[in-house]
């Protein structure tokens, strides 16, 4: 059975705006988790708060869902204020980290529940459908005890999935997976909110997951959105250092440099071109993602710039290789990325003296004090 959102409503916009969370307890400081945030979701948009623990995210999702009070701001779903309605009146959809399952259930049961107390049509077949789609049906009729943690993960994503509602919160959706199950259930997940058109908000603290799964993705830390934006966007212009820091792996090497005459001179290794209306003469911090940087042998580039550095170690991953360079006068490592699919290439060895490039655009300019992008 096909099941689609107009049995439940279409999918809503999801708007959040200055969002506050203050926690207070008797004889300690005021904690604030959410610090102001704004937020406007399209309808059926995939949407992603990614950030380390502690940044808010999970609290933001639980405002959201009427599981935690909001000290101040506002939610609205359509066009409907829903800050002081309860959890069952919000029309949304939580699956949860921790699971949440009644235990003395069986698994059909605990799918069936929600539909079942919603008078929803074709419960059976609703359950049937869902359970076939994330490949659960041989553990619909075992209860919660006999499931291992990954099967309980999925269970708890069913459960969320089967009333089909207009907006869909995940916390942490597939952190109890295995790898494979994971690769396995985020495809699926994304197949079925471009299927039903959930409006979808997913927690997650996995790059890769938000990176593959986001139509845009909200980058939180310290109870702030740093930058929301598509995963591209994130990625190629992150808006400062914590970003390019957080998003990305293998992760940006952050070096310090000085800005001259349209290039950055890195330590005394050597510099490399930056993009245009960058000042001279300014302390910079420099990022350089992995996948910017390219090896040629020791000497001059095409451009007349580069790094000179000796290759520390490297690793041949099969699809990629990754050569860890030490840099003079830099105490950070550098790691570039190397392609090994071209015949008869030498790769480069422990000790090497190799010469680093990277086009202008792919130089990211950071200043050393704010953090934000030059």
């Amino acid at each position: 059975m096909t099941v689609t959102a107009t049995e439940t409503g279409t999918a809503q916009r999801l708007r959040l705006s200055s969002l506050r969370k203050t926690y207070t307890a008797r004889g300690r400081e005021p904690f604030e988790a959410v610090k102001g945030i704004d937020l406007d979701i399209e309808p059926g948009e995939l949407v992603a708060l990614l950030g380390p623990s502690g940044c808010g995210k999970t609290t933001t999702l639980r405002m959201i869902a009427g599981l935690e009070t909001v000290t101040a701001g506002e939610i609205k779903i359509g066009d409907r204020s829903v800050g002081d309605l309860p959890p069952g009146k919000r029309g949304v959809g939580v699956g949860f980290e921790s699971y949440a399952l009644y235990p003395p259930l069986t698994v059909r049961e605990n799918l069936a529940y929600g539909l079942k107390a919603r008078r929803a049509k074709d419960v059976a077949q609703r359950v049937d459908a869902i359970a076939e789609r994330l490949e659960m049906t041989e553990l619909l009729g075992l209860r919660p005890a006999n499931l291992s943690s990954g099967q309980k993960q999925r269970v708890a994503l069913a459960r969320a999935l089967v009333r089909n509602p207009p907006v869909l919160l995940l916390d942490e959706p597939l952190s109890h997976l295995d790898a494979a199950q994971r690769q396995r259930v985020r495809r699926e997940l994304k197949v079925l909110q471009r299927e039903f058109g959930y409006t979808t908000i997913v927690v997650t603290h996995d790059q890769q997951e938000a990176l593959s799964l986001a139509d845009r993705m909200a980058v939180m830390d310290a109870g702030l959105i740093q930058q929301f934006g598509t995963p591209d966007e994130v990625f190629d212009r992150p808006a400062n250092r914590f970003v390019a820091d957080f998003v990305g792996e293998p992760a940006i090497a952050l070096v310090d440099g000085r800005t001259e005459a349209g290039a950055v001179r890195i330590g005394d290794a050597g510099a490399l071109p930056v993009p245009d209306g960058i000042a001279n003469g300014k302390d910079v911090v420099v990022g350089l993602r992995p996948q910017d940087c390219h090896l040629t042998e020791s000497g001059a580039t095409e451009s007349g710039a580069g790094l000179r550095a000796t290759v520390r170690v490297f690793e041949n991953l099969l699809e990629f290789g990754l050569a860890t360079l030490d840099l003079p006068g830099v105490d950070v490592p550098l790691v570039v990325q190397v392609d090994v699919t071209v015949r008869d290439r030498r790769l480069p060895e422990r000790g090497d003296t190799v010469t680093v490039a990277a086009a202008p655009d792919r130089v990211h300019l950071f200043d050393p004090t704010s953090g934000e992008r030059l």
